[in-house]
């Protein structure tokens, strides 16, 4: 089986160098994945999980085994605390990924607000009531940020799954300051500008994934359509996937997966490659392992 640190390495050096389209064959090969499951409909949020397992798996007892989790992973709290009583607890998770709920909401903001929002909650001990707040805080966001805007649930009237092509407005800077817990460090700004929009065009049965991904620091949007990619407008890349502004379902693409990078480490994460910067190995045939 070819392994899949290299086999992703070399698709991204050809898309690096190509002038044409390039294959994910060896990629999807790397997964242990036959012909059949090659062509079967993918998430996109389910493959990006599989993904980076896959590469953590792989950098296991390397001296790159923090590389992903320092790339990917940030850090919430959840509180639960009495109100009429002395209780309190806390735990912090681990994230790599988070899903927002965009139902009723109109921006990305507003979406982040109900994530963190404290609830209030009743519950009954020996027939007293008692009250307690609950609610999550994040302790640090990932340099690399991925957000899945939930446009796919259980709609329990119908009983079946459906999509929500509702508007949901996301900017290109994002200041995740207010989200975060007050003993945070805000030395470095948690400001953060995307760099990567995954929509989907379709229904609940089948559909279709474009990427709107931007390479370099500050550049250009390409749209990656298939086989084709093209040079894309912000506009194109971000206004047009908002979502349908009167709720009615729409074929056209609604954004499903947003990618943010912090502000402050664009230069670490995305200078120039050049062909020294290339190992050898990158360029040769695929390795049997």
């Amino acid at each position: 089986m070819t392994d899949v640190a290299w086999a992703l390495q070399r698709l991204f050096y050809s898309l690096q160098t190509s002038d044409t389209f390039v294959t994910t064959q060896e990629l999807t090969k790397s997964f242990g994945w036959g012909p059949m499951q090659v062509f079967e409909q993918q998430d996109v949020v389910e493959m990006l999980q599989i993904l980076i397992s896959q590469l953590e798996t792989r950098a296991e007892g390397t001296p790159v085994e923090t590389f992903l989790p320092d790339l990917f992973i940030g850090r919430q709290r959840t509180v639960t605390s009495g109100i009429n009583f002395d209780y309190e607890a806390s735990r912090t998770e681990q994230f790599s990924l988070l899903s927002l709920n965009i139902h009723g909401h109109r921006t990305l903001q507003e979406s982040l607000v109900d994530y963190v929002k404290v609830e209030t909650w009743n519950w009954r001990e020996q027939h007293e009531p008692q009250d307690v707040r609950h609610g999550t805080i994040f302790e640090s966001f990932p340099p690399v940020l991925h957000l899945q805007l939930k446009r796919f649930q259980y709609d329990i009237s119908e009983d079946a799954m459906t999509k929500l092509d509702e508007y949901l407005e996301f900017p290109e800077e994002l200041d995740l300051s207010p989200y975060l817990a007050a003993d945070v460090d805000r030395t470095e700004p948690w400001i953060y500008v995307i760099y990567g929009v995954v929509a989907h065009s379709g229904g609940i049965a089948g559909g279709q994934y474009n990427a709107f991904l931007r390479p370099a620091h500050g550049g250009q949007f390409y749209k990656f359509d298939d086989d084709r990619v093209t040079k894309s407008t912000l506009k194109e890349a971000i206004h047009n996937n908002f979502g349908q502004d009167d709720g009615e379902p729409t074929m056209k693409p609604t954004a499903y997966l947003l990618i943010y990078i912090r502000k402050s480490r664009l230069d670490q994460l995305l200078g120039d490659v050049t062909t020294e910067d290339v190992p050898e190995h990158i360029g040769m045939a695929p390795l049997k392992i």
